[in-house]
């Protein structure tokens, strides 16, 4: 499981940085698509790419990379005719197109590209250019995300020397290493070396903060120290590069942001193992807070949340505080539950496959009708706990279905109590 996160990871940040480098435009969508019509015929005219790029930008912007890749596409295309399939000068072309192949989940196609690339810049600037190692980098993500570890290992290790060639003086560019270092120490965790991987991070984190502690590196480098700390059960060594972590993301992106709840996750997680349940539940408390306001109430993440916030009540005794938020968990999940069996069952109704609808059907409201409306026959509603709304559909839709199975008296029967239930009128149509 841990390895998989690791594998995600690699796909966030690559898709991340799509995203950031894609600058939402403030010309509209057929501006730009103009601008590519006057630049065509003229593929190695640096206002060529410029349309073209800044109408992928626009997609990117959006996150409608299914748009931005033919844009890109036909880009690279013209470019290879102007200036040759191997020029320096289509290598951020092949870059932009693996990008968004990789965002897409298109992972081999990204690692084809890279490879392209890789191949380009080793040819025309120089095996140790540090624009070989940047592609190698992004090469090892898209490994990463394939879940091909080693791979990924190897060529960081390609990587390394040439980014330590150029942290020394006199370009001192400390930060690249510190990546290279950051990739190549989850690229080890995954492979299961850990004591590598612990060397990595450790002097990513001694390389950021001799370059000034860059708030964005720096942040990241402590994550992955404090999240190797808690996966080799180093508690006490996870807390305080998490901590830091914590105070780092909230100097730099305030105290309600979402880029702090992961920390809050982690952190929540290492006080929890050392039994701190109280601080635990403070880091667990406020991620819940961040993300309630951030995303919705049902998000997965809002869920687990809620659900270790449980857990540390539980833990300190507090039943009282416990009991609710597991309810509100079980009934996150039943409506899940209830949704999905639901839009399969109609799914079967719609097909004639009448007898496993109603199966499914049947199976839904037992588990909506809690207050037994559907059981009595003249059911009573309480205002401050009415039916929920989805339950007067099902029975509106089995009716349906036993209608086409010839049970006209069960489904005048479920008709009646959706009728009762919504408080529509005897004679009033369905209101769907």
């Amino acid at each position: 499981m841990f390895k998989r996160c690791l594998f995600i990871a690699a796909y966030a940040t690559a898709t991340l940085a799509l995203a950031q480098n894609a600058v939402i435009n403030d010309s509209d969508e057929r501006t730009l698509k103009e601008a590519v019509e006057r630049e065509k015929g003229a593929p190695d005219s640096p206002k060529f790419a410029k349309a073209y790029r800044d109408l992928a930008d626009f997609y990117c912007a959006q996150s409608r990379y299914t748009e931005a890749e033919p844009v890109v596409a036909k880009l690279l295309e013209e470019r290879e005719h102007a200036f040759g399939l191997n020029a320096a000068e289509i290598i951020p072309d092949l870059h932009l197109l693996a990008q968004l192949n990789f965002a897409q989940m298109k992972f081999g196609a990204a690692e084809t590209q890279w490879r392209r690339a890789l191949q380009i810049a080793e040819q025309t600037q120089g095996k140790q250019h540090r624009d070989v190692a940047w592609l190698l980098e992004n090469l090892s993500r898209a490994y990463m995300a394939q879940e091909k570890a080693e791979d990924a290992s190897k060529v960081l290790r390609r990587a390394l020397p040439i980014r330590e060639k150029y942290a020394i003086a006199p370009t001192n560019d400390l930060l690249p290493l510190a990546t290279t270092l950051n990739l190549l120490g989850r690229a080890n965790q995954a492979e299961g070396k850990d004591a590598e991987a612990e060397t990595a991070f450790v002097r990513a984190l001694r390389t950021v903060e001799k370059a000034g502690n860059n708030p964005v590196e720096l942040s990241q480098t402590l994550d992955n120290l404090g999240s190797y700390y808690i996966t080799r059960q180093k508690y006490e060594q996870a807390e305080p590069a998490l901590r830091r972590a914590l105070a780092v993301r909230e100097g730099s992106l305030g105290p309600i942001d979402p880029g702090i709840a992961p920390v809050l996750d982690l952190l929540g997680a290492a006080y929890s193992a050392q039994k701190k349940y109280p601080e635990a539940a403070k880091a667990y408390e406020r991620a819940l807070f961040i993300r309630m306001k951030s995303s919705s109430t049902d998000h997965p993440l809002t869920r687990m949340n809620v659900e270790k916030v449980a857990e540390v009540y539980a833990a300190q005794g507090k039943d009282t505080e416990a009991e609710p938020l597991y309810r509100q968990l079980l009934s996150a999940q039943e409506t899940e539950t209830v949704t999905s069996l639901v839009g399969l069952a109609r799914l079967l109704a719609s097909k004639e496959r009448v007898t496993e609808a109603e199966s499914l059907f049947k199976t839904s409201i037992s588990i909506l009708d809690k207050g037994g409306w559907t059981t009595t026959k003249k059911p009573v509603i309480n205002p401050a706990a009415p039916p929920p709304p989805i339950l007067i559909e099902v029975l509106d839709d089995y009716a349906s279905v036993l209608r086409k199975m010839k049970k006209k008296g069960d489904a005048a029967k479920m008709e009646a109590k959706a009728r009762i239930l919504s408080g529509r009128p005897e004679d009033s149509k369905k209101v769907r």
